[in-house]
C-alpha cells in the first residue's frame, strides 16, 4: 500500500544521502525511486571517480542489511536492492528555473551516461563507464562486460561492473604495481632520512617532516626509504590519512595499531582483543591501563571502556599515555619506525596524539617520519630533534629522464620533449598522467624510432586526474581569493596588479587580502615591489585548469573588461599591449577591435623585422574580419588584410600561400576599383 511504500522508502533515502554524504558527495536530485549524486562538483575532490564508487559500494552493503531487517518484520516482501551507474566527465552545475522554481542542476552529456549505465545495472550491482574504469583501476577489481548499446551514443560505450574493493590502496600503491619511473633528484632527502634514521636507532629519537605539493614525491621518497632498510631489524609501522574519511577520529593512529598488533580486516571483536592482549604481553605493557583504549580504538564494544568512569578530554589523555607507551616500549626491543603520511588530511584528535608522540621521543630509538601538502599549516614539531624536508620539483634534465624511461626511448622529438617540460614543470605525477593522456588520446606517434607530436593535433587537453588535484586545491580557497585567480587566469599566467585592480573594481585592502591568501596558498607569487607588482601563477597548469573552469560565457566577458582595462590604463602606449589587446578582444568576440590590434601588432613586427609573426598577425586580422557583418568598409579592410597577409607570404617564399590568401578577394579589389591594391595583387 501506499502509506507502507513511502515509509520504506523514507528509510531507503535515509541510507542513500547518508552514504553520499559520508564521502563527501551532493545529493542533487531524487527521483522517484532514487537519487542523483555528485562527487567533486560543486567542490572539486582530488579522487572524485573513487569516492563514488566507494559510496555506491556502502550503499549496497547498507540496503542488504535494511532489506534483511524489514523482511524478518514482514516476511512477504520481496529483497531490496538498488542499482547504480556511474560516469565521469566535465558538468555545468547551477540553479534552473524561475522565481516559482529554482533547482540546484547538473546538465550535460556526462550525467545522461551516468543514468544510462545506472538503466544498464543488474539490481544490487554498480555498472560504471570506460573513462571510470580507465581512473580508478587497480582500487577496485572490476568484471568487463564489454560494449553495450546506449540510446543517445552512435558508438557503443564499453560497460564494467565493479566486483570488489582492494583496501588501503593510494594512488602511489597503484603507480608502483604498474612500474615506477627512475628514482631522481632526490638522493640527498634519502640521504637525509637514513642520518635520521641511524641517529634514532642509537637512542636519540628523531621525528622528520616532508613537505611538498601533490605529485612532487613525497610517497616515492618513503618507499625508496624503506627498500634501502629493508635488511634492518626494525618495526615498521604505517597509517595513512585519507581524503575520504576526515571525519574518522584517530584514523592514521587505528591504521598503526592494527599494522602492530597483525589485526586484519576480517578479524572478529574477540581475535583483536586476542592478539591486542598478546601483544602487550611481549612488550611488557601494563594491561589495566593500556588495554580498554586500544580495543576502543579498534572499535571493540566489549572493550570495557564504558565501566570507566572520564570526562572525553581525559579519555583522550589516557589514549595519547597508551600510545606513548607501547611505542616506548616498543623500540626498547627493537627500533621502531612510524610513517604517517598526508597530514593535511588528518582530524583533530590525531594531530593532538602524534604531537605529544613527537614531543615524547628524544631518547627513545623511534623515528617518526610524517610528510604533508604546503597548505597544511604545521604549529608543532619544533624541537631541536625534529627535522624538516622541503622536496622540489625536478629539473629539466630529470624530467627528461621520466619521459625517456616512460616512452621507453632516448629519441624524443624537440618539440615534444619542450611541450612536456612546458606543461608540467618538473612534478613527476605530472609528467606521468601527461604523457599517458598523450599516448592513450594517440597524440604522440613513433616515427623513425623517435617519438614525436602528430601533426594534426590542435587541442591537448589536460588530463582529468591533474585537473581535479589542481581545482582540489582551488575550490578551498575562500570566494573572493577564488574569483581573483580566475580573473588573473584570464589576463595570462602573469598579472600586474594595477591591471587586477582595475578590472576587479574592489578596494586595495580586499585586492591585497585576497592576493595574501594566494601567495599563502603557493598557487601565485609575487615580483615586484607594490604597487608596482606583477603576480604569477608557480605553475602554468594551474593557470591552465582556473581558465578552463569558468565557463565560457563569463570568460568571454572577462576577455572584454580585460580589454577594455588595458586600453583605459595604457591609452598613451597601445602598441606596447597590443598584442595582448588582440588576444582579449578576440577572445570577447569583439572582432573590430580584434582586427584593429591585428593591424598594428603586424607592423609592429614588421618593422622588428620578423616576418612569420607580421605574417601570423595579418592571418589572424583576416580571421577577424571573416567574423564581422560584410559593409563596403569591412570589404575594403579584408581587401587590405588579405593583400598584407599575400605580401608577407610572397617575402617569405611561400608562393602557393600568398596566392590563396588574395584569391578570394582578387575579383572584388578589381570591381571596386582599389587600383592601390589590385597593382600589389598582380
Amino acid at each position: 500500500g501506499p502509506e507502507e511504500a513511502y515509509s520504506v522508502m523514507d528509510q531507503v533515502y535515509e541510507i542513500l544521502i547518508h552514504k553520499v554524504h559520508d564521502y563527501e558527495g551532493t545529493v542533487n536530485e531524487m527521483t522517484g525511486d532514487g537519487i542523483m549524486a555528485l562527487f567533486g562538483a560543486p567542490i572539486a575532490l582530488e579522487d572524485a571517480p573513487q569516492r563514488a564508487i566507494r559510496s555506491a559500494y556502502a550503499i549496497h552493503r547498507e540496503i542488504a542489511r535494511f532489506s534483511d531487517k524489514i523482511r524478518q518484520e514482514k516476511p512477504g516482501l520481496p529483497p531490496l536492492k538498488m542499482r547504480v551507474g556511474i560516469h565521469t566527465g566535465p558538468v555545468v552545475v547551477g540553479t534552473l528555473g524561475n522565481n516559482l522554481r529554482v533547482e540546484f542542476k547538473a546538465v550535460g552529456d556526462t550525467v545522461n551516461l551516468a543514468s544510462r549505465m545506472e538503466g544498464l545495472a543488474e539490481p544490487g550491482t554498480t555498472y560504471v563507464s570506460d573513462d571510470i574504469f580507465k581512473l580508478t583501476e587497480g582500487f577496485f577489481r572490476f568484471e568487463a562486460l564489454g560494449e553495450r548499446e546506449v540510446k543517445g551514443k552512435e558508438k557503443p560505450v564499453n560497460v564494467f561492473r565493479v566486483i570488489a574493493l582492494i583496501s588501503r590502496k593510494t594512488r602511489f600503491d597503484v603507480s608502483a604495481e604498474r612500474g615506477l619511473t627512475p628514482f631522481v633528484g632526490k638522493e640527498r632527502e634519502l640521504e637525509l632520512l637514513l642520518d635520521g634514521f641511524e641517529r634514532s636507532k642509537s637512542g636519540r629519537g628523531q621525528a622528520f617532516f616532508i613537505m611538498a605539493e601533490a605529485g612532487v614525491g613525497k610517497s616515492r621518497l618513503l618507499y625508496e626509504f624503506r627498500k634501502t632498510i629493508a635488511n634492518e631489524d626494525v618495526t615498521f609501522l604505517e597509517g595513512k590519512c585519507l581524503s575520504y574519511i576526515r571525519g574518522i577520529a584517530y584514523h592514521p593512529i587505528i591504521e598503526v595499531l592494527r599494522s602492530n598488533f597483525d589485526v586484519l580486516e576480517e578479524d572478529g571483536e574477540s581475535e583483536i582483543t586476542k592478539k591486542v592482549k598478546r601483544g602487550l604481553k611481549i612488550l611488557g605493557v601494563d594491561e589495566e591501563s593500556t588495554l580498554p583504549y586500544l580495543l576502543a580504538l579498534l572499535s571493540v564494544k566489549e572493550s570495557g571502556i564504558d565501566k570507566i568512569s572520564m570526562s572525553p578530554e581525559e579519555m583522550k589523555i589516557r589514549i595519547i599515555e597508551a600510545v606513548k607507551r607501547i611505542s616506548s616500549r616498543g623500540s626498547e626491543i627493537r627500533p621502531l619506525i612510524v610513517v604517517v603520511e598526508d597530514l593535511h588530511w588528518m582530524d583533530k584528535n590525531s594531530e593532538e596524539c602524534l604531537k605529544a608522540l613527537s614531543d615524547s621521543i628524544s631518547g627513545s630509538r623511534i623515528f617518526l617520519i610524517f610528510t604533508y601538502r604546503p597548505e597544511y599549516v604545521r604549529s608543532w614539531g619544533a624541537k631541536s630533534y625534529h627535522s624538516q624536508i622541503n622536496l622540489n620539483r625536478l629539473s629539466n634534465r630529470e624530467s627528461h629522464a621520466i619521459v625517456a624511461h616512460l616512452l621507453g626511448t632516448e629519441h624524443i622529438d624537440k618539440e615534444l620533449d619542450e611541450l612536456t617540460l612546458e606543461k608540467t614543470e618538473g612534478v613527476p605525477f605530472f609528467i606521468e598522467e601527461f604523457i599517458k593522456s598523450l599516448k592513450d588520446l594517440k597524440i604522440i606517434e613513433k616515427k623513425n624510432n623517435t617519438y614525436q607530436i602528430a601533426k594534426e593535433t590542435q587541442v591537448m587537453n589536460i588530463p582529468s586526474t591533474i585537473q581535479d588535484v589542481i581545482m582540489a586545491r582551488v575550490d578551498l580557497l575562500p570566494e573572493d581569493s577564488k574569483k581573483l585567480l580566475q580573473i588573473g587566469s584570464v589576463i595570462e599566467r602573469e598579472f600586474k596588479y594595477e591591471l587586477i585592480k582595475r578590472v576587479t573594481g574592489i578596494t586595495q585592502d580586499e585586492l591585497l587580502s585576497a592576493l595574501s591568501v594566494l601567495k599563502e596558498s603557493e598557487l601565485i607569487y609575487e615580483r615586484g615591489m607594490h604597487p608596482q607588482s606583477i603576480y604569477i601563477f608557480k605553475h602554468a597548469l594551474t593557470r591552465e585548469v582556473v581558465y578552463e573552469s569558468i565557463l565560457a560565457k563569463k570568460r568571454k566577458e572577462l576577455h572584454k573588461e580585460i580589454g577594455n582595462a588595458i586600453e583605459e590604463l595604457y591609452g598613451d602606449d597601445l602598441s606596447e599591449h597590443c598584442e595582448l589587446l588582440v588576444e582579449h578582444y578576440f577572445l570577447s568576440e569583439d572582432y573590430s577591435k580584434a582586427a584593429d590590434y591585428s593591424k598594428m601588432a603586424g607592423r609592429k613586427a614588421e618593422k622588428n623585422v620578423s616576418l612569420n609573426e607580421a605574417a601570423a598577425y595579418a592571418a589572424k586580422r583576416v580571421t577577424a574580419l571573416e567574423k564581422l557583418p560584410e559593409t563596403k568598409d569591412i570589404l575594403k579592410q579584408k581587401i587590405d588584410a588579405r593583400t598584407s597577409l599575400g605580401l608577407y607570404m610572397f617575402q617569405l617564399f611561400y608562393f602557393v600561400e600568398a596566392k590563396e590568401a588574395v584569391e578570394s578577394i582578387f575579383k572584388s579589389a578589381i570591381d571596386m576599383g582599389y587600383t592601390k591594391r589590385v597593382a600589389q595583387l598582380y
